[in-house]
């Protein structure tokens, strides 16, 4: 096996998993289930599979012509394949909201994909297999991410509908992923003047699906947020300043790095784990609210009860003392919420005389009209 073999295999295997990572990272909250992910992920190379055999029998017992089959047939059945693992995912507990969704769905989609490389290398020239690989990953790979994708956010918004809602939503998804894929197919296998010109369109469809997936999640990132702040509370054992702590999850490092050094690195981690579990409660209160299918409705009922379990864990791990820094960092008041958030982030990461740990004290430390000046 030649160099260029290896690396076109590489590239074929390794790109589409660091786009499935950089995806995975936009979920600050961590709703997804990492389980979850691995079982799309490998649903997608079994899709892969099943795909394979239909296309194969439709081409060489149906005695339907290529074109047609490439071009219309298979796109709509292959993202048929690829959603079907969405009905089963869709009513479990860990499937939160529709981010959870996105993401499932672009593993999917992703799984599907490197099997499909592969395919496509080991029946291609050596002469042009890096080439392939090259085109694929930048354009058919997010192809086949972004149709999947947009079946998984149909049916994380299935989710607070009826009965005929579940049912609308995931077939409105397929029937925009069936055209995304239909298109795509019909233009790559047209007869273009210009291989760079086909290349150049086909990988402008790619790249355009993966932002438009990235924007979908900023935007339940977004909603999530402003849920998190309006549900999460007291009633859940959680202080306005913890909440703010849970809405700065995008900039977790730079918090816990002080932590870990005054308390440890294990704490830090138990931190890290309180303040997700936090966020998760609140964008469950959101969906009691929103859910009106009963059986879902009893399964978030559940899972709130399992998450409120795992803080209470979570906070005894940390204790009180660790937790009372924690909230100094996001102290109590009544100035707008971003607005502390983003200076107090900026203070502490920037290189500061005497460090966060001085800031923090002095904002702990009394007034001067609180001081008790009697003897």
């Amino acid at each position: 096996m030649s160099i260029i073999t290896v690396i076109s295999f590489l590239i074929a295997i390794a790109i589409p998993g660091i786009s499935l990572y950089i995806i995975f990272s936009r979920d600050f909250f961590s709703t997804g289930s990492n389980r979850f992910i691995g079982w799309s992920f490998f649903w997608g190379t079994a899709a892969f599979g099943l795909a394979y055999l239909t296309n194969s029998y439709l081409l060489n017992t149906a005695g339907i012509d290529w074109s047609t089959v490439v071009r219309f047939i298979a796109p709509v059945e292959e993202e048929i394949y690829k959603g079907l693992i969405l009905i089963f995912l869709v009513r479990r507990k860990q499937f939160t909201y529709f981010v959870d969704g996105a993401i499932y769905g672009f593993a999917i989609g992703i799984g599907f994909a490197i099997v499909e490389n592969l395919e496509y290398l080991l029946s291609t020239d050596q002469s042009v297999q890096l080439m392939v690989a090259v085109v694929r990953v930048i354009s058919t790979n997010l192809m086949h991410a972004t149709g999947s994708s947009i079946i998984g956010i149909a049916f994380g918004l299935s989710r607070s509908r009826r009965r005929t809602g579940q049912i609308l939503y995931p077939l409105i998804g397929l029937i925009l992923s069936g055209i995304l894929h239909v298109i795509f197919n019909v233009i790559s296998n047209s007869a273009f003047n210009s291989t760079i010109v086909l290349i150049i369109t086909i990988t402008i469809i790619g790249m355009v699906g993966f932002g438009m997936i990235i924007f979908a999640i900023r935007r339940g990132l977004k909603e999530s947020r402003a849920n998190i702040e309006e549900k999460l509370g007291m009633k859940d054992r959680v202080t306005a300043g913890e909440t703010r702590a849970v809405l700065s999850l995008k900039a977790i490092d730079d918090i816990l790095e002080p932590l870990a050094e005054m308390f440890g690195a294990e704490k830090a981690i138990h931190i890290e784990k309180l303040l997700k579990l936090q966020a998760r409660m609140g964008i469950l209160r959101k969906n009691l609210e929103d859910i009106q299918d009963e059986n879902l409705l009893e399964s978030t009922r559940e899972d709130m009860e399992e998450t409120r379990a795992q803080m209470e864990q979570e906070r005894q791990a940390i204790g009180s003392y660790a937790m009372v820094y924690l909230r100094g960092v996001f102290p109590e008041d009544d100035s707008p919420l971003w607005g502390n958030l983003e200076s107090m982030i900026a203070e502490s990461t920037a290189p500061q005389a005497g460090g966060l740990w001085d800031q923090l004290g002095s904002q702990v430390k009394p007034k001067p009209e609180e001081t008790n000046t009697e003897i």
